[in-house]
């Protein structure tokens, strides 16, 4: 009997270590407005997919925006979890910013604020298609990354060259799924 309890009590003490060097990885997804009627193929086909993904390989996921408004589809809603200017970057592994059919345009300074606080932690940074310009402005990125049309990478530094958006309507290989599974690697091999 007392060898069955200290058999349990090792595998209990296992299974909690085991817990503990897996961990779970919190990862922010920051969208940003922008009025588009391209938004419900967007949510379904890159956010959708991207937190879909995440999720699958157990990671804890949160959606970062200025507004608490929805992003919606006719299969799903997508509403934020916290706001850009709530976020502690100090409790999260990563960051990925979808393009979400945006043109080239610089997102509000809050994010952008946000973005270069997690490069200074050194935590893992995607970025996709027109999102990549607030990693190039921020000299995180070189102009090879920033207008390439597959998927790169350098070291914790991510980028794809091309959403759904400009899949469906300029003929590139949408990088969505390539993207979030170079993030999920790169988180679990601790780079």
């Amino acid at each position: 009997m007392k060898k069955l309890i200290h058999f349990t009590l090792l595998m209990l003490l296992l299974v909690t270590l085991a817990g503990c060097v897996s961990g779970i990885h919190e990862v922010l997804i920051v969208i940003r407005r922008y009025a588009s009627a391209d938004m419900p193929y967007m949510t379904d086909n890159e956010l959708g997919v991207m937190i879909d993904m995440l999720e699958d390989a157990d990671c804890k996921v949160w959606v970062a925006s200025i507004s608490d408004d929805p992003y919606e589809s006719e299969t799903r809603t997508i509403t934020p979890d916290i706001m850009v200017d709530s976020v502690d970057v100090e409790n999260f592994d990563a960051v990925i910013l979808p393009c979400l059919a945006a043109y080239a345009t610089l997102p509000p300074l809050e994010i952008i604020e946000l973005v270069a606080e997690f490069n200074k932690q050194k935590k893992v940074i995607a970025a996709q298609y027109n999102a990549r310009l607030i990693l190039y402005e921020l000299d995180i990125i070189t102009t090879d990354q920033m207008t390439s049309s597959g998927v790169t990478q350098e070291g914790r530094i991510i980028t794809s060259g091309c959403c759904p958006y400009a899949g469906r309507y300029y003929g590139c290989e949408d990088g969505t799924r390539a993207l979030i599974e170079k993030v999920i690697t790169t988180l679990n091999e601790g780079v």
